[in-house]
């Protein structure tokens, strides 16, 4: 599954950016001293989350031929990327994945069981214009929809924080997927200073994956 993911992850970001993948299950530690003290109070389960996604991380840098260095844990427990890199980590139960690039801008990505967004969640992830598509859907597939949403809402977020510093619901943005599954981000509340995000969302076996990005320069 670590490959399938690791795969699918590059074919959506591209060869710039380094992929490291991981599994939160490992009680393997690996934290530099800087990092565990970020989180010497949590409980087990953060703790070795945090440490599989640093591991992650590692991984990701030594995929672009860069040294290894500790990623401290910033202002809402963003990671602290060092300087010239930008990246994101992310996890569900059973994987932890990182992305790295010294190209892009920013880099959101997210990972999710590939399973339907409860039902009560929905009027709280989707905007009202995403909930008026789901009635040309079955209902059958309408709740693994509105689960790419979350997911690619989730990679958005993210990806916007380290450019504008803001914490935002899920209110504050729709998306719009295509075919392909590429999405757009269309914002209901001022963004200064962001540019253009674009991303995308892959369906494997057992997990959702979503990623969304700028590039240095121009939008994706």
């Amino acid at each position: 599954m670590k490959d399938n993911v690791a795969a699918a992850l590059r074919d959506m970001l591209g060869p710039a950016v380094g992929i490291g993948v991981s599994d939160p299950r490992d009680v393997t530690d690996g934290l530099w001293p800087e990092e565990r003290a970020d989180i010497v109070r949590a409980i087990p389960k953060r703790q070795h989350e945090f440490a599989a996604g640093r591991r992650a991380a590692r991984q990701a840098m030594t995929a672009l031929g860069l040294p290894v260095a500790a990623i401290p844990m910033g202002h809402q427990r963003a990671p602290i990327w060092p300087k010239g890199l930008a990246g994101s980590i992310a996890h569900c139960d059973t994987l932890c994945i990182a992305a790295i690039s010294q190209t892009h801008q920013s880099i959101g990505i997210d990972i999710e069981h590939a399973t339907p967004l409860d039902a009560d969640l929905i009027a709280i992830v989707c905007t009202s214009a995403e909930q008026a598509l789901l009635k040309h859907m079955p209902q059958a597939a309408q709740g693994m929809h509105c689960k790419r949403i979350f997911s690619a809402k989730e990679a958005v977020y993210k990806a916007q924080y380290p450019l504008t510093g803001q914490i935002i619901g899920f209110d504050a943005l729709s998306v719009s997927m295509d075919r392909q599954d590429e999405f757009a981000a269309t914002w209901h509340q001022p963004m200064p200073n962001l540019p253009s995000l674009r991303g995308s969302v892959r369906m494997l076996p057992n997990v959702i994956l979503a990623v969304a990005v700028t590039t240095r320069g121009r939008p994706w």
